[in-house]
């Protein structure tokens, strides 16, 4: 199962593995493994760092690796947080952290929290999906709640801005920030969904079940990880 993924450049992408308890580096262009690294436990959200670097969240262990993602994976930091995380983003020299109670922080790269905020969502489900998209000096952080089968948009103070309720019955499985007000989401009902997050718009654009996703701007293709492979899609 492929719980998270990142892209590092147009032809590189690391991926989370969690019942291997591995993280590879995969050349997306000649679609082969470059290096792969075994972790302590269960790895499940990733983000790409700057200098080519990624994190890596073990929840189970309580601890974000920091990677180094040259031409093999390095484990170059090990950050320790108090509670089970969940799911990890980055943005503007800070790690944004979710845990699975509702709970997300910003911490310095060094681990000291910088804000935190209990988010109005409940606790039953610990699946939250989060994703982070930085343009400039605006953060806009996406957070699925699972149980309210809704997505909350957050700003850079993890201060909730907006809510958008999903259609019908779905539910969010995975959250991806594609560009400014434009965010993918795949629900448990096995759809991918667009959010025009200005209008509060949803497109169905395809049935699918994905466990993951990263997106290259560059090439305009959508990675998904569906089941234990990674899947293309082009995106216009």
């Amino acid at each position: 199962m492929l719980t998270g993924m990142a892209l590092l450049s147009s032809d590189r992408l690391v991926v989370a593995e969690r019942y291997s308890h591995s993280v590879r580096l995969v050349n997306v262009v000649q679609d082969e493994v470059l290096h792969q690294l075994e972790v302590d436990s269960q790895p499940w959200s990733l983000c790409s760092l700057p200098g080519n670097r990624a994190a890596v969240a073990l929840p189970f262990n309580y601890t974000i690796l920091i990677l180094d993602c040259d031409n093999q994976l390095s484990i170059v930091n090990r950050i320790t947080v108090r509670e089970e995380l969940q799911e990890l983003g980055y943005s503007n020299g800070h790690l944004i952290v979710l845990y699975g109670i509702g709970k997300i922080e910003k911490l310095h790269m060094n681990g000291a929290v910088v804000r935190q905020t209990n988010l109005e969502t409940s606790s039953l489900h610990i699946y939250q999906p989060l994703s982070v998209m930085t343009e400039g000096n605006v953060t806009s952080i996406y957070v699925g709640d699972y149980d309210n089968r809704r997505i909350l948009r957050l700003d850079k103070n993890l201060q909730v801005q907006q809510v958008y309720p999903l259609k019908g019955d779905n539910v969010p499985w995975s959250v991806l920030a594609v560009g400014e007000n434009q965010l993918l989401v795949s629900d448990r009902n096995v759809s991918l969904w667009q959010l025009d997050s200005t209008m509060g718009r949803w497109t169905r654009l395809k049935k699918i079940d994905v466990d993951s996703m990263a997106f290259c701007h560059n090439r305009h293709v959508l990675y998904c990880g569906v089941n234990d492979a990674v899947k293309r899609y082009a995106i216009s």
